[in-house]
C-alpha cells in the first residue's frame, strides 16, 4: 500500500514539475531585429485632425552607418512593398542586451522617435529612463518608468508587455510588445502623449515573412489609408494641385520627392496609379468621368490626400 502511494505521489510531483517546465517553455524571448521581411502599417492623427498613413518595413538588408552594422528600414505606403520604390530611411540594429538602436531620418509629421536607442526589451519594473529632448523642450526633467510588465499572446506568439507610465504618476501613457514596438505604431514617440494636446497612432497591422500576424480591426485593410473622404484632412500646403477645378491637365508638385500618385473615385474606388519620384507630374485627367475625386500623394514626408473637381 505504501508504495502505491509513493508511486501517486511521486507521479503527481512529476506532472506537477513537468507542467511548470512546459509553461516556461511556451515563452522564448522574440528579437525585434530578426532575419526576413518585416511590416508595419501604422496610423497617425495630430491632435490638430491631420491624418498620416505609413507602412514600414525592415528587411534582412545590411547596411554600415556611423561604424556599426544595421538592417535596413524602409518607409513607404503602396499596397505592396518594393526596395526599389520605398525610401530607405535609415536601420536598426539590436545587441545582446535586448537593446533596439535606430540610425536615420527623424520622420516628420508623425511624432517619430529621434535616432538613438528606441526600445529596451531588458527593462524590469521599476527601471526608469528620460528624455533630453522632451525634457529641455518642457523646461523640466521628464522621466518614465517601467510601470507593469505581464506575458500576452500578440501577433501569432507569447510575449511580453511593458506598460510605461510618468514617474511622478499612476497613468500608462503606453504599451511596448516585446518583438513589435509600440502598440502606437513603430516609429511612435511614446513621450509625445505627454504633450499638451497629445497625438493619437496605432499599429494597425504586422506583417512577418508575408505572413499577417496582427490585425487590430479585420474590419480595416492593411494598404489602404484609414479615413474616407468625409473625413479628409484638406488643409495640407505640402502637396500642391492646380488647376482646380480642371476637365482636362492637373499638376500636382510639392518641395518633396513624390513617390507615388493615386486617384480615387467619390465612392473609394482606386481608379489610377503611378510612380512619380520627381517633385512634380501633370497628368491627363481628360478619361475620367464628371465629378469629385481624392488624389492621395506618396511623397518623402508622408501621405497627402487632395480633393479634385472634374468639370
Amino acid at each position: 500500500m505504501k508504495t502505491h502511494v509513493y508511486k501517486l505521489v511521486l507521479g503527481f510531483v512529476l506532472t506537477l514539475l513537468l507542467g511548470i517546465n512546459l509553461n516556461a517553455q511556451d515563452y522564448e524571448y522574440i528579437p525585434l531585429v530578426k532575419p526576413r521581411i518585416q511590416i508595419w502599417t501604422c496610423d497617425y492623427l495630430s491632435c490638430e485632425g491631420n491624418y498620416v498613413f505609413r507602412r514600414f518595413a525592415l528587411t534582412d538588408e545590411d547596411t554600415l552607418i556611423e561604424g556599426d552594422n544595421y538592417k535596413k528600414l524602409y518607409f513607404f505606403t503602396d499596397s505592396v512593398f518594393n526596395s526599389l520604390t520605398a525610401e530607405c530611411i535609415g536601420g536598426f540594429r539590436e545587441n545582446e542586451q535586448k537593446q533596439v538602436f535606430y540610425k536615420g531620418k527623424i520622420i516628420t509629421p508623425g511624432y517619430s522617435v529621434r535616432p538613438g536607442l528606441i526600445y529596451d526589451f531588458s527593462l524590469s519594473v521599476g527601471d526608469t529612463f528620460s528624455n533630453d529632448f522632451y525634457s529641455n523642450l518642457i523646461g523640466y526633467s521628464l522621466v518614465l518608468e517601467v510601470k507593469d510588465i505581464d506575458t500576452i499572446y500578440y501577433a501569432g506568439a507569447q510575449r511580453k508587455r511593458f506598460k510605461i507610465g510618468e514617474m511622478a504618476g499612476t497613468s500608462i501613457i503606453a504599451q511596448i510588445i516585446e518583438g513589435i514596438g509600440n502598440t502606437q505604431g513603430l516609429m511612435f514617440d511614446m513621450y509625445s502623449n505627454l504633450l499638451l494636446c497629445p497625438p493619437n497612432g496605432r499599429n494597425r497591422c504586422y506583417e512577418y515573412n508575408g505572413e499577417l500576424l496582427y490585425h487590430d480591426n479585420p474590419s480595416q485593410d492593411c494598404i489602404t489609408p484609414l479615413y474616407g473622404l468625409n473625413e479628409i484632412k484638406l488643409e495640407d500646403n505640402s502637396v500642391t494641385l492646380y488647376p482646380n477645378p480642371t476637365n482636362k491637365d492637373v499638376n500636382i508638385s510639392s518641395e518633396n520627392i513624390i513617390n507615388s500618385v493615386e486617384v480615387f473615385n467619390s465612392i473609394g474606388q482606386k481608379v489610377y496609379q503611378t510612380n512619380v519620384k520627381a517633385k512634380g507630374k501633370t497628368f491627363d485627367i481628360n478619361s475620367l468621368s464628371k465629378g469629385v475625386y481624392i488624389i492621395g500623394v506618396n511623397t518623402d514626408k508622408g501621405y497627402s490626400r487632395k480633393k479634385l473637381i472634374k468639370d
